[in-house]
């Protein structure tokens, strides 16, 4: 008998520091402002979001109004905040007390600002290194998302790739979440309807008595932003449409 799925949806939100203000504005008109605008309309839709420190600040800044929605979902639980290094570095490349600071920085700015301190952790471009995982766990990090190429290369299959691993450095541990490379590409370009479906399937195919899940995690200047995005997204309804299809299937489990 096959197990719900649950749906672990995440974006990643990012802007060059200093980045000219008129790009800013049509970013957020485009695609910030009416994400968050979105989503706030669905309540039982849970999802994660990064956005980069400088962005975050930015958007404080000149867009509370939208900010202020982020705080109420985050309040309901509705959201998870995930942290990373303040100025988005990547973390493998700097030293260790750097990257302390830093995460430890970024997360005291969400904590203040958001009411809510990350457990999980947006890993810049997406660059895993295993010497990585002192400095997250010692910040109170628990887990990150990496690309799932990363445990195919291992010898595992797409199949395993439906639930979290753990790994460990120096004596530190960390879970690991496999990003699913198909769903990035489906998500958000492919019709509501086939999503769905794929989504569904992963259910239909899980016959263990623990349930699997789904991992989407990636940038999300693809909804509104990206060429022909905002049309499809936004005015043409693919996003409310996802979220009521997700809603509404019997096979999807709701997600911690």
């Amino acid at each position: 008998m096959s197990q719900p799925v649950s749906l672990l949806f995440g974006v990643h939100a990012h802007q060059p520091v200093g980045n000219f203000p008129s790009v800013l504005a049509d970013a957020h008109l485009r695609c910030y402002k009416p994400f968050l605008q979105v989503l706030y309309r669905y309540p039982d839709f849970r999802f994660a979001v990064h956005f980069s420190g400088w962005l975050l600040d930015y958007l404080m800044q000149h867009y509370p109004e939208d900010m202020v929605l982020l705080r109420e979902m985050v309040l309901r639980k509705q959201v998870e905040l995930f942290g990373a290094g303040d100025t988005e570095p990547v973390l493998a490349v700097i030293p260790n007390r750097d990257r302390i600071g830093q995460i430890q920085t970024f997360s005291n700015k969400l904590a203040a600002k958001l009411g809510q301190r990350p457990q999980g952790a947006w890993l810049t471009e997406r660059v895993w290194e295993s010497t990585v995982v002192p400095a997250l766990a010692d910040c109170g990090i628990r887990y990150v998302i990496v690309d799932d190429y990363h445990f195919l290369c291992a010898g595992r299959t797409s199949a395993e790739l439906n639930g979290y691993f753990t790994t460990e450095e120096d004596t530190r541990t960390l879970d690991l979440f496999p990003i699913s490379e198909t769903l990035r590409y489906k998500i958000p370009f492919s019709p509501v309807e086939e999503t769905i479906a794929y989504l569904e399937s992963l259910a239909d195919n899980h016959s263990s008595n623990t349930s699997a899940a789904a991992i989407y995690f990636d940038d999300i200047e693809k909804f509104g932003i990206w060429p022909e995005t905002y049309q499809w997204v936004y005015e043409k309804g693919w996003l409310e449409q996802f979220i009521q299809g997700v809603l509404a299937s019997t096979k999807f489990a709701p997600a911690l």
